[in-house]
């Protein structure tokens, strides 16, 4: 028989951006995949600078109506003995840019853009999942 065991403090999700749920962002634009992101960090200071770098994104998407892809909501988890995770997604609207760039997570700009942030090697995990309908 297995035993669970509880975590000794819940877990507490804080919404910290809209993205493409902000109203009228979205238009018209249709979703073909989503690609779910997390990057998990040790430091509340690199929570707080990779929120801040995906502030800075989405500020830009959001000015990009027609763009081919965009931010959903994002979210951080804080763990009690600092850091934790900041997960979002990506809507992708154009299937050849999807096909195209849904693994430019593993550029060596991206990388780099971590190890900024402050993420330690493996810390980002993406999966992709295209809408059928």
């Amino acid at each position: 028989m297995a035993i669970s065991v509880l975590p000794e403090q819940p877990v507490v999700r804080e919404l910290v951006l809209l993205g493409d749920s902000t109203p009228g962002r979205r238009g018209d634009r249709v979703v073909i995949a989503e690609s779910h992101c997390e990057i998990k960090l040790s430091s509340d200071e690199a929570l707080e600078r990779c929120v801040a770098a995906l502030r800075a994104s989405d500020e830009r998407l959001a000015a990009e109506t027609s763009g081919p892809y965009d931010w959903q909501r994002t979210w951080v988890e804080r763990s009690s003995q600092g850091g934790g995770s900041v997960l979002f997604n990506v809507s992708w609207y154009d299937e050849t840019f999807f096909e195209e760039k849904k693994d430019v997570f593993l550029s060596p700009e991206h990388l780099a853009m971590y190890a900024h942030i402050g993420a330690e090697d493996g810390a980002v995990d993406v999966s992709h999942w295209r809408h059928v309908g």
